[in-house]
């Protein structure tokens, strides 16, 4: 390709641009000696070649300029070529400006992006965390719940226990009184007692009769069906979504 400089070819190195020499003097500014030192014109040899000929697209001495471009476009190369270089220089000085421009405001877009995504991993884990604390909450709460339907089967099983125990054991120390007199009582003991008996035995009959069938309390518990959520790729953290210039979003998940 073509020097941008001097308009040379030359072959591109292997490793790219990365392999070209590095011009140290690039920066420097041009100076007229650089342009037209130890530059004679041939015709004659006294005169320095200032004038460069449009028309011929030559440079020339003044006599030349004089004898055989005077009817032609001419200008003094020094002044024209520094005015062409300098207008040059100041575009070029200008877009390495923009450019330096767009790339720090780049590293600094970028910078506010990485904090942004910081700050919502952060965001990310403090609601994972309270995600978990909160299914720990409800599971605890569960428990207590079933331990407090626990404690109340087993004391409503309890005092309805104790009660038919209460009554077996009054009805049974009756029974064997009872079959104590008929056995060993004299007649005249029986007949004392049997009114008494009569109106005990019917005490106890009307005291504890026959309840109706206990039936237990009976509980089910219906869990998450976390399948179902799974298959709908239920999402219980978040969402993570692009905010563009136009105010739309678009959600990556």
């Amino acid at each position: 390709m073509p020097c941008p400089v001097c308009r040379s070819e030359f072959q591109i190195p292997k490793n790219g641009a990365a392999g070209l020499p590095v011009r140290t003097h690039a920066e420097e500014p041009l100076k007229v000696a650089q342009l037209d030192e130890e530059r004679y014109c041939e015709k004659h040899e006294d005169e320095r070649i200032k004038v460069y000929c449009f028309d011929c697209n030559v440079d020339v001495c003044a006599m030349c300029c004089l004898q055989y471009h005077k009817t032609h476009q001419f200008e003094e190369i020094v002044e024209q070529f520094f005015r062409s270089i300098n207008e040059e220089i100041e575009q070029v000085t200008s877009r390495i400006e923009c450019f330096r421009g767009l790339s720090a405001q780049i590293d600094a877009k970028n910078n506010k992006t990485l904090h942004n995504i910081q700050s919502m991993e952060v965001e990310v884990q403090k609601r994972s965390e309270e995600i978990r604390q909160l299914v720990d909450r409800q599971e605890s709460e569960l428990l207590q719940e079933l331990q407090s339907l626990k404690s109340a089967a087993e004391e409503e099983a309890k005092s309805q226990t104790d009660a038919l125990q209460l009554a077996v054991s009054e009805m049974e120390s009756f029974r064997t009184s009872s079959l104590e007199l008929r056995s060993k009582g004299s007649p005249s003991d029986v007949t004392q007692a049997a009114n008494e008996v009569h109106e005990r035995a019917k005490e106890l009959l009307e005291t504890y009769i026959i309840p109706s069938e206990y039936h237990a309390p009976s509980y089910k518990f219906t869990p998450v069906n976390v399948d179902e959520l799974l298959r709908d790729d239920q999402n219980f953290i978040g969402h993570v979504i692009e905010v563009v210039d136009s105010g739309n979003v678009k959600c990556y998940y």
